[in-house]
This record gives C-alpha cells, structure tokens and sequence, in this order.
C-alpha cells in the first residue's frame, strides 16, 4: 500500500463527498424541499423570465431534479472511491471499479437508513437503486478516462 499526497489527497476527497452526503440525508423533509426548490428557481431564472416561474412550474421540476441530485452525488462518490482505490492498491482498474461501486452501495443503504432518523424522512428501496446507479456511472466515466488517456499516451509515444 502506497502513501503520498495523492493517496491522502484522494481518500480525503472521498470523505469529503461522505459527508455531503451524509449532511444532505440529515436534513428535514422541508429543509431538502427548500434547497431543491431554491436549486430549481435558480436554474429557471437563467432559461425562463420571472414571471413564467410559478409554483406549479416549479413542482414539476421536483421529482426529477431530487433524483438528479442522488445521482449526481453518487457519481462523484464512485468517480472519488475508484479514483483513491487505483492511488492505494496495483489492483486492476476493473477490480477497483467493483470494490467502489460496492462500497458506495452500502454507503446509500446506510444513508437511506439514515434518513429515517429525520424528519419527515424515510428509506426508499428507489433512491438505493438510484444512487447505486449514479456510482457505476461515475466508476465507467473513470474508467473512460483512464483508457482514453491510455490511449493518448500511447498515440504519443509512437508519434
């Protein structure tokens, strides 16, 4: 096992996003509506005018956009746990890619569990299977970029 600035740098990283994580399940049902909804109206107001952002426009963006997030974060954790793994290990990066997507799996299933210690919160089977699929999505987005810069290598090597 390897240490350096990269190696403490990545797993720091990692923790970072755990504890985003951690801190967006530990608000209340009202404090996660209202930064999505805040997060909504901002994006709105740079494609829409003022006054076309209604409530109801603004519900309809709801769903979508509070998944968006579960993705979105898990992603990064997957992108983060590959990348801190392929610091600290000379396993394959495949081998890598497994291990990070099932830690960030049971890190979503605690997370979920987690929120049913807040207010109107709860665990939802849905939201484990969408952050679960946010993380491989970060672990593949990863493992393009380490094959392209591969190649890229590769290319200019023999140029």
């Amino acid at each position: 096992m390897k240490f350096n600035v990269k190696v403490i740098l990545s797993w720091f990283l990692v923790f970072v996003v755990m504890f985003m994580i951690f801190g967006f399940s530990g608000e209340t049902g009202e404090k996660s509506e209202e930064t999505s909804k805040g997060v909504i109206v901002e994006v709105l107001d740079i494609v829409m005018e003022k006054e076309e952002i209604t409530p109801e426009v603004v519900k309809k963006f709801q769903f979508p956009v509070r998944k968006l997030a579960h993705v979105g974060e898990y992603m990064l954790l997957g992108f983060c746990l590959i990348n801190a793994l392929k610091e600290t290990t000379n396993k394959k990066v495949l081998f890598n890619g497994l291990i990070s997507v099932a830690i960030a799996l049971v890190y979503a299933i605690t997370d979920e569990l987690h929120q049913s210690f807040t207010g109107n919160r709860g665990p939802k089977f849905v939201d484990v299977l969408i952050d679960f699929s946010g993380s491989v999505i970060g672990v593949l987005i990863f493992i393009g970029f380490i094959y392209w810069y591969n190649k890229l290598i590769k290319r200019s090597r023999t140029v």
